[in-house]
């Protein structure tokens, strides 16, 4: 049947400006996953840069308590919780694209403070010599700040900051070696040679490996998830293409069944579209297309999907209409492009077959109907609107009412 609308109509149902899956959506989705490592990264240093200012402050707290404290815990470790806490609120409060300078900043102060501390207690040793009181096993720490710029700085170059980080404390501990003369207990020994020398750059050489193997492994995910979007998507007009439907198709009947919603389609055609690439190009044709998506998605709401099926035809998935709505949306639609003036100096029109799709019908049935709702239209004279739901025989006592 042809539908006409009155303006009257049209007022009451209004006009949505949504982009269901437009070119700039796309754009913006690409923007968040270029964001996505800033992320990561924050909530990385949201749970170092807490373990470092309680790491600090017990340290210098229990020295306190013990009565061991030094110049060291008080006039560096003590500051040094301090800094942590102001780049763990700077952390917070700067945009993801900024983080990399808490991360440098982080970088700086943590592992200079374990070799700061690594160079009091080796001075220590040479001055004083061994005292159970005073010595720490400063290792663990050394090795976790290798571990620092294995996480927070890129594949490419962590590892020899990492490399250099052991180095220069391997080269603290030679220079102490080579001038203490004092007795030290063998498990000191054991511990330098094991826990300073051979430990870190076996750790190293092991997480870097790792980092590399997940930095590869995340690349060909993403690459991956990019090989099947394109898939999905049409690359003249950035809808979504006919293989995707099914997909959508099959969400879009979940949610029908759960809610019992009403489930629509239209598939459109332009009129005449043969005759715009035989006489003004294929490339006039290609930004007729592009236009005439434009407009589909402007004229339709949030919730509804659109589709280049191939060809100039396109396919619309609607949600949640009701008979009489699908009648004025179509509509709509049809005298939208009709005003848009798609191409330049002439009137583009087209047409569109719709259908109401009963629970229990599956996608398979979806174009075939539309498709005959279509040929009425072109059969009719072009640019109307065509309605076609299934046959009464077809109906259930299941079967709400659209």
């Amino acid at each position: 049947m042809c539908i006409a609308m009155n303006d009257d109509s049209q007022t009451a149902f209004g006009k949505r400006h949504h982009s269901v899956r437009s070119t700039t959506d796309r754009i913006g989705a690409v923007s968040l996953e270029q964001l996505r490592p800033q992320f990561a990264e924050r909530r990385l240093l949201m749970v170092l840069l807490p373990m470092f200012t309680f790491a600090a402050t017990a340290s210098w707290a229990s020295a306190e308590l013990e009565g061991t404290a030094r110049w060291f815990e008080r006039f560096v470790l003590m500051p040094c919780a301090g800094a942590f806490l102001v780049l763990l609120l700077w952390n917070w409060l700067t945009p993801p694209s900024r983080v990399w300078r808490v991360r440098v900043a982080t970088l700086f102060v943590g592992p200079a403070l374990i070799l700061v501390d690594y160079a009091v207690q080796l001075w220590e040793l040479y001055s004083s010599g061994f005292d159970p009181k005073y010595y720490f096993n400063l290792s663990p720490w050394l090795i976790l700040c290798s571990a620092l710029f294995l996480f927070l700085l890129p594949s490419r170059v962590s590892w020899r900051f990492a490399i250099a980080y052991w180095a220069v404390s391997v080269l603290m501990l030679g220079v102490f070696l080579m001038f203490n003369s004092r007795v030290l207990p063998p498990f000191v020994h054991d511990e330098m040679l094991l826990n300073t020398v051979i430990a870190p750059p076996v750790f190293i050489a092991l997480l870097s490996a790792f980092t590399r193997m997940r930095s590869d492994y995340t690349k060909a995910r993403t690459h991956a998830e990019d090989l099947r979007e394109l898939a999905l998507l049409d690359a003249l007009t950035g809808l979504q293409n006919r293989r995707a439907f099914r997909q959508s198709f099959k969400r879009a009947k979940a949610r029908q069944l759960r809610n019992k919603t009403p489930l629509c389609a239209m598939l459109l055609d332009i009129d005449h579209f043969k005759r715009i690439n035989d006489t003004y190009g294929h490339q006039v044709g290609d930004e007729v297309l592009v236009r005439l998506a434009n407009v589909l998605t402007r004229e339709l709401r949030g919730t509804d999907e659109v589709f280049r099926w191939g060809g100039e035809e396109f396919m619309v998935l609607l949600e949640e209409t009701p008979g009489e709505h699908l009648e004025l949306v179509a509509e709509r639609v049809r005298t939208a492009v009709e005003a848009e003036q798609l191409l330049d100096k002439s009137t583009i029109t087209i047409s569109i077959g719709a259908t109401h799709i009963l629970p229990a019908e599956q996608d398979e049935v979806v174009y075939p109907r539309a498709d005959e709702a279509l040929y009425a239209s072109k059969r009719d004279g072009r640019n109307r609107v065509t309605i076609i739901d299934a046959p009464d025989s077809a109906r259930t006592t299941a079967d709400f009412q659209p």
